[in-house]
């Protein structure tokens, strides 16, 4: 790439606003999958994401990434 494409690209990047985070309990698609019964593991529905309201990003702030931390225990 010529030095004028790089500073293009490097403003480009600066522009992106960092303020929105992909949703980590839905993966970013607004639903999640879960199974509607023990008995029948293979039994699924799909639920709204109650974390992210059925948006797919969450604002990247110190009060939604502590709250998200339990996420890693229900995957």
């Amino acid at each position: 790439l010529g030095l004028k494409k790089l500073k293009k690209l490097k403003i480009k990047m600066e522009k992106i606003n960092h303020s929105k985070i992909i949703c980590p309990a839905c993966m970013g698609n607004g639903y999640r999958t879960i199974t509607k019964d023990a008995s029948q593991p293979d039994l699924k529905v799909e639920i709204d994401c109650q974390a992210c309201n059925n948006q797919g990003e969450i604002k990247n702030d110190e009060k939604n990434i502590h709250a998200l931390r339990y996420l890693n225990y229900l995957h």
